[in-house]
């Protein structure tokens, strides 16, 4: 298809084009707000301090290798199946698994530092707040049992959120409307690939492979 008949087909599709996406983002955005659920974020911050107890300055590069794998290690640690069983006996909660608690569990390091911010998704503000500050409570009693070693400090205890992390309905419209721009164009483009109808002089040589003689032009008589 040339450009000129691509833009022909626009022009003639136009209003389908706009108003298919507009009621698909119409669709999605009162799905976000009305079918999910919200989900809310607890943050909480631990910082681990040297082993060898010496100041920065001091630190060789194997020292810095090592914390730096601690670091890792205690990722992984507390995103464990023994922490959140530990933590959801000891909070009495009963409606989520070990596994999914790991799920909702964020750990991140603080611009490569040993700075760990824990975050914990989930769909009421409170019990986030309490799972995020029981997981902390809980990581540096086992890691004390593991490591044989109290490095583990609570910077940041965590607070009730006031404002969800998802859904975001302004950017599932905005995405909605994007995709569903696209597709409706898309599919106007192969559906114009696609049919073969008649509807041109030229389509008789494209189609057919014939030569025209002639067209006879139509006339609007009143």
């Amino acid at each position: 298809m040339e450009l000129k008949q691509f833009l022909i087909m626009i022009r003639k599709k136009l209003i389908l084009i706009i108003t298919i996406p507009i009621l698909v983002s119409i669709i999605v955005a009162i799905g976000s707000v009305l079918l999910i659920p919200p989900v809310y974020e607890a943050s909480s911050t631990l910082y681990i301090i040297t082993q060898n107890a010496v100041s920065e300055d001091e630190l060789t590069y194997n020292e810095l290798l090592k914390n730096q794998q601690l670091v890792k290690d205690y990722r992984e640690l507390i995103k464990s199946k023994t922490i959140a069983k530990t933590v959801l006996d000891e909070l009495k909660i009963t409606d989520i698994t070990p596994d999914e608690l790991s799920k909702k569990i964020t750990v991140n390091s603080k611009n490569d530092t040993r700075v760990l911010d824990i975050r914990v998704k989930d769909t009421d503000p409170v019990r986030s707040m309490q799972l995020a500050n029981k997981i902390c409570e809980v990581f540096v009693k086992k890691a004390i049992n593991i490591t044989k070693i109290d490095n583990i400090s609570v910077v940041d205890s965590a607070e009730i959120p006031k404002t969800p992390v998802e859904p975001q309905p302004l950017l599932n419209t905005l995405l909605a409307f994007l995709i569903s721009f696209f597709a409706t164009v898309g599919s106007f483009y192969l559906y114009e690939i696609l049919n073969e109808t008649i509807k041109t002089s030229e389509d008789i040589g494209t189609y057919l492979e014939l030569n025209v003689l002639g067209t006879i032009p139509t006339f609007d008589i009143k």
